[in-house]
């Protein structure tokens, strides 16, 4: 396989870090996700657990495994056009093809219950809930093209044969902001 950045994004509960882990297994790839690195921050006082910092550490990581060659997996909300067009900057950067899935449920209700009784990978890092689902709602922005849309409804093993195919597939692409910088102000 050449040199991929595989991205799982999606709100919390989106079934992501399932197909992300089952992924890295499959592919032996290495994973790095927010979540974790964010709770090592917290855990030694280095950043509270609702900041972006975690986010630059998996971006740096993947930075040094691309300029080796070696494929890797970043698993993230990735809720705003800033850390998906760093992640897509890296990977033009070490000329790797760039591969992101957005994970969603398309049943709130199965969605809901499904964040009661989720699957905690990280230990000692309390999931969020379904009111902060709710809330991210309001600022979560879209992927338009830039994602193969995957819905955790059809369950992990239903979609690991798409992520494998599109994975297989990945071309070398640029992610494309949903709402382009302004040129007269590039930090907007």
């Amino acid at each position: 396989m050449d040199t991929t950045l595989i991205l799982f994004a999606g709100m919390p509960g989106s079934g992501k870090t399932t197909l992300a882990r089952i992924a890295a297994r499959n592919l032996g790839l290495p994973l790095f996700s927010k979540d974790r690195m964010q709770r090592v921050l917290r855990d030694h006082h280095l950043a509270a657990e609702n900041t972006g910092d975690g986010y630059y550490i998996i971006l740096d990581l993947a930075d040094e495994q691309l300029s080796l060659g070696i494929s890797v997996i970043l698993d993230a909300t990735f809720p705003l056009d800033h850390f998906r067009t760093v992640a897509s900057e890296i990977a033009a950067r070490h000329h790797a093809r760039l591969c992101a899935f957005y994970c969603y449920c398309s049943d709130d209700a199965v969605w809901e219950k499904r964040m009661t009784s989720r699957v905690q990978y990280v230990p000692g890092w309390k999931p969020v809930g379904w009111d902060d689902v709710l809330r991210m709602r309001q600022y979560y922005q879209p992927w338009d093209d830039n994602a193969m849309l995957i819905d955790s409804l059809q369950g992990a093993d239903k979609n690991f044969d798409r992520v494998m195919n599109a994975i297989q597939n990945a071309t070398h692409r640029q992610y494309v902001p949903h709402q382009p910088l302004d040129p007269l102000n590039p930090q907007t």
